[in-house]
């Protein structure tokens, strides 16, 4: 009893909240999005960070984050944007960040559309792109944006190499007019996107996002994920035998890794069980990611 005393003590305070609610309660919280910390995500918050506090400069340091899909990227972006939500002042409406996924047809228009999309403005579709930029900088100038992130940014791979170019170039401008840092992510092939300008690509720093390694570094993640399971005893789960049984399922990739995870800890809540057995993972439904490109 102390052991299990002991588990639920090590809990989140979210999975605290709901560990003597109904099965269906606790189901519910399993299915939520819960943040996980870990050094990379760490590590790219803080530099995100210090680019939001960053000094205005003729050349604003940018930031690259590719990575694999599912692999943590919008998480990050995302516990970022919470940090820094939009807010209104006596004097005006603030959104310190803005953030959109690039256009599948890269252009300068289709950029300044996105953005003004964002900003739920209203503009004339057959307005020129030069007018179109006059009002993103008027507008971004005006709401104090300290950072704009492009997520998806590979997308643009799919236009013209021209106008890959134009695009690179158009963003390049906003980042120079306005002094405020550009971040882009996306899948590892963003890098080659961003090569198409050499000078653009020399701007950006570049923290990568791999996929886990069978190591005590994924032993760690396990257990901080184990501690969001509204479970009322200890699976273990980073034991060897079952660490290399997820690292197997999951690939080695964290958003993965959780739905195998979530979706165990639910078929022992339904199956009146208070922990995870390694058997559980034979019973759920999932296929390996590599399964599913087949």
């Amino acid at each position: 009893m102390m052991e299990y005393s002991a588990h639920i003590e090590s809990l989140t305070k979210g999975a605290r909240s709901v560990i003597d609610g109904t099965v269906e309660e606790r189901i519910r919280k399993c299915r939520e999005e819960v943040w996980i910390p870990y050094p990379a995500a760490d590590m790219i918050i803080e530099e995100l960070e210090i680019l939001f506090d960053h000094p205005k400069k003729d050349r604003m340091p940018n930031l690259l984050i590719p990575g694999g899909t599912n692999n943590g990227k919008t998480s990050i972006l995302n516990r970022f944007y919470k940090n820094h939500p939009d807010h209104t002042t006596p004097e005006s409406n603030v959104i310190p960040i803005i953030h959109f996924s690039a256009p599948i047809s890269p252009s300068e228009n289709a950029l300044y559309e996105k953005i003004l999309d964002f900003l739920r403005a209203p503009y004339g579709v057959n307005d020129s792109a030069s007018r179109k930029e006059y009002q993103v900088l008027n507008m971004l100038k005006n709401i104090k944006t300290s950072v704009i992130v492009i997520d998806e940014f590979q997308d643009i791979y799919h236009g013209a190499l021209r106008e890959q170019r134009k695009f690179l170039a158009a963003i390049k401008h906003l980042g120079n007019e306005l002094k405020v840092p550009i971040v882009a992510a996306g899948i590892p092939e963003v890098q080659r996107t961003l090569s198409a300008d050499p000078q653009m690509a020399n701007r950006f720093e570049t923290f990568r996002l791999d996929t886990w390694k069978l190591d005590e570094a994924f032993a760690r993640l396990i257990m901080s994920f184990e501690k969001t399971l509204p479970l009322k005893e200890p699976s273990n789960l980073h034991k060897l035998n079952t660490r290399a049984r997820l690292h197997y399922l999951s690939e080695g990739i964290l958003g993965e890794l959780a739905t195998v995870l979530k979706r165990a800890a639910i078929y022992a809540l339904q199956n009146g069980k208070e922990h995870i057995d390694i058997e559980m993972f034979d019973a759920i439904v999932y296929q390996r990611p590599s399964e599913r490109r087949k």
